[in-house]
């Protein structure tokens, strides 16, 4: 696609019970710049007023019974006439220039382009963490990756219709990106991270709904690598310390028990102390990194709710490598 094109983009917004934020995200996707632009919302099977708002916008309007977000983004696709496939989540609210920037990120070469974040609630403390967290790791990339999330991201059509889309047996919403983004890459196409392509995020404000997202986050991210092996040690997003840390958690916990059962035995102790220190000395590293961008002290406090995310992801991790590895199941 030359990069002087002024193609039609379809922007496609998959919603379930997705009334509290889908307005502000739909005002977002409307208000665009330069881009002719279609809105379509996909309603996966909502129980709430999803469908009401959605249909009280010009948008088109797609319902389908609960299959999960990758099937709702690919039914987004089949109606729409884009040559731009455009996605944000409806828990996101897009800046003006947010689809100007992501087409300009195209050119022959490129198979999709995706941005970053901005945050809809700095008011919450845990969301500012998280917010953080990835404002370092989207600092770290270039702007050749080889993994784009799906809550702001854009493929183009044909690239996108080659490799099948999204696989729809991911049926949560976790990891179905990173699939379709490795079997674009596999394909010869290349992934362009653009920067200045912001979406605002409400992320999780609740410690019980952050975890719970990151023990689902563990157990799918099994069935990616079981799709996918040779990507086990990660990406340029998420590196070799995201797999290794929750197993690490598990050495310290085991060691912990082994400790109380030896007698507080000086061999355990020692275990303990060096599989600790390694530990929290690899996680330490984001909170660091982060406290140096913001200046604010408080963001070393997140060091022990990455612990946290640690034993969640670890839980789900275990679960996913019985269903996906051990039992050979292609969803759940």
């Amino acid at each position: 696609m030359s990069s002087n094109a002024n193609p039609l983009v379809s922007v496609i917004v998959p919603a379930h019970n997705a009334a509290r934020t889908l307005e502000a995200c739909l005002k977002g996707c409307l208000q665009q710049t330069d881009a002719p632009v279609e809105v379509i919302v996909v309603d996966d099977g909502s129980t709430d007023d999803t469908a009401r708002i959605a249909e009280s916008f010009p948008v088109r309007f797609v319902h389908q019974e609960q299959r999960g977000p990758a099937a709702a983004r690919n039914a987004g696709a089949c109606v729409a006439q884009g040559a731009l496939l455009v996605y944000t989540d409806s828990d996101c609210v897009p800046q003006a220039d947010w689809v100007e920037r992501l087409v300009s990120g195209f050119d022959d070469r490129v198979a999709a382009t995706g941005g970053t974040y901005g945050i809809a609630n700095p008011d919450s403390l845990l969301a500012r963490w998280i917010h953080e967290e990835i404002m370092v790791r989207h600092a770290a990339l270039g702007e050749e990756v080889d993994f784009l999330g799906s809550f702001n991201v854009a493929y183009e059509r044909n690239a996108f219709n080659r490799v099948g889309g999204f696989d729809e047996a991911f049926t949560a919403a976790s990891g179905e990106d990173n699939d379709l983004a490795y079997r674009l890459v596999d394909a010869g196409g290349r992934l362009r991270f653009v920067h200045d392509a912001v979406v605002r995020h409400h992320h999780p404000s609740r410690l019980g709904v952050y975890l719970r997202c990151q023990m689902r986050h563990g157990f799918w991210r099994m069935k990616l690598y079981a799709k996918h092996p040779q990507r086990a040690s990660g990406d340029r997003y998420a590196g070799i310390a995201d797999l290794a840390a929750p197993m690490l958690i598990c050495l310290v916990i085991a060691a912990f028990f082994a400790t109380l059962a030896t007698a507080l035995h000086p061999a355990a102790i020692l275990t303990l102390a060096a599989l600790s220190a390694l530990l929290i000395a690899a996680r330490l590293q984001v909170p660091w990194r982060m406290m140096r961008r913001t200046g604010n002290p408080m963001m070393l406090v997140f060091l022990p709710v990455m612990l946290a995310r640690d034993v969640a992801r670890a839980v789900g991790m275990l679960r996913g490598i019985w269903v996906f590895l051990v039992l050979r199941k292609r969803t759940a």
